[in-house]
């Protein structure tokens, strides 16, 4: 995710929550590129708490004028999803918790 500043809030709200570990981290840009990006990773115990941090992300996408990419790992499978001005975030998150297998 980039844009540092926009991050803060996200990462503020994922750690709130119980039995969730999230890290943070910034690197610089490649060569011939400009800007920062940060990364968030959230490590979670169960199902159910990952859950919990699926709610938290469709008020940050809403929320961003920019383009955002999130990755949602667990065991050896990912998905990941890339938008700008995602009409309806919350149905794009449901699938992608399907696509996970929490039917």
């Amino acid at each position: 995710m980039s844009e540092q500043a926009d991050v803060g809030p996200l990462f503020r709200r994922l750690s709130a929550i119980p039995e969730a570990t999230v890290s943070r981290r910034r690197s610089g840009p490649g060569e011939g590129e400009l800007g920062v990006v940060e990364t968030l990773q959230l490590l979670v115990p169960s199902a159910a708490v990952l859950t919990v941090a699926i709610r938290t992300l469709p008020a940050f996408i809403r929320s961003r004028r920019s383009s955002v990419t999130v990755t949602l790992t667990q065991g050896d499978r990912s998905v990941t999803i890339t938008g700008a001005n995602l009409d309806d975030p919350q149905m794009v998150l449901e699938i992608t918790d399907r696509l996970l297998g929490h039917d």
